[in-house]
């Protein structure tokens, strides 16, 4: 009994490190498709979130789709302009930026919009934004959503991170609050999408002090190697994820409700934020 849950311990983790390899599709000779997951949550959550939609896809197209991410969110970009992945799931001003510089075809957006909110200790004595100033804030990655949104949010208030208010950065959101919690950080930035699904006993222990103006959700994009006839199979069966059994179940943990397609009114507003990519 104790060796196979050690033999099941080393699949995870072997399963997990493959998570992150570097796989150019040039090298891919088994003929898969290697759906990207940018790292905003940690390796097992990816897994155990996107397993059901990686089959649900393999199904439809009648291939094999294998999940891949990356360490961090500059190697997952780097990565994305590499062409290693053939499908990519990820944030909207990384997928703009995916379809504007690397060619990639847009498929569809989740459901719910990305919202932010501000967290501090419930012991804490922050009210406010304002009260950062000279502090420290947790955020998942520089080149986040989220650290575009908490910034815009500082700059009404005359602050900016990593100057007058400290970048902390956890690596993943799913980090941040515990950076909360052990005195690394004052105050801690996280979507809601995570933050609703924190247990309650958890949550108890947080104070929100801000909530952002929704944003567009995560995108879904192709790589245009995939050609017209792959995109339109992915698209048909994005859209019709939310009525199949496991698909209902997957939107139910993730709280993405549904995808649905990417408008043009969508990229307008998510332009403006891939201006980080574009400075030096």
């Amino acid at each position: 009994m104790k060796f196979c849950r050690n033999a099941a311990r080393l699949l995870v983790l072997a399963l997990i490190s493959l998570l992150f390899q570097s796989f150019a599709n040039a090298d891919n000779t088994k003929g898969e498709l290697i759906f990207g997951v940018y790292p905003y949550l940690s390796p097992n959550q990816v897994v155990e979130q996107f397993t059901p939609l990686a089959e649900h896809l393999s199904q439809a197209l009648g291939q094999a789709v294998v999940l891949r991410s990356a360490p961090n969110f500059a190697q997952f970009i780097e990565r994305t302009r590499a062409g290693e992945y053939d499908i990519i799931f990820t944030a909207p001003h990384m997928g703009r930026l995916a379809e504007k510089r690397d060619g990639y075809r847009p498929l569809a957006q989740s459901g719910i919009p990305i919202l932010v909110v501000a967290l501090v200790k419930t012991d804490s004595p922050f009210r406010t934004l304002d009260d950062l100033r000279g502090r420290r804030l947790a955020v998942g990655a520089k080149m986040s959503m989220t650290y575009q949104v908490m910034n815009q949010a500082l700059g009404k208030s005359g602050l900016e991170l990593g100057k007058n208010v400290s970048f902390i950065d956890t690596a993943t959101f799913s980090n941040v609050l515990e950076a909360i919690l052990r005195n690394e950080a004052d105050a801690g930035a996280t979507a809601t999408a995570l933050w609703d699904k924190t247990p309650a006993e958890q949550k108890a222990r947080f104070r929100e002090i801000y909530r952002a103006p929704p944003v567009p959700g995560f995108f879904l994009l192709a790589h245009p190697r995939g050609g017209e006839t792959m995109v339109n199979k992915l698209k048909k069966a994005l859209m019709g994820f939310a009525k199949t059994p496991v698909g209902k179940t997957y939107f139910d943990k993730t709280g993405q409700i549904d995808f649905r397609p990417i408008d043009a009114a969508t990229t307008k507003r998510i332009d403006p934020f891939t201006a980080v990519f574009e400075t030096p």
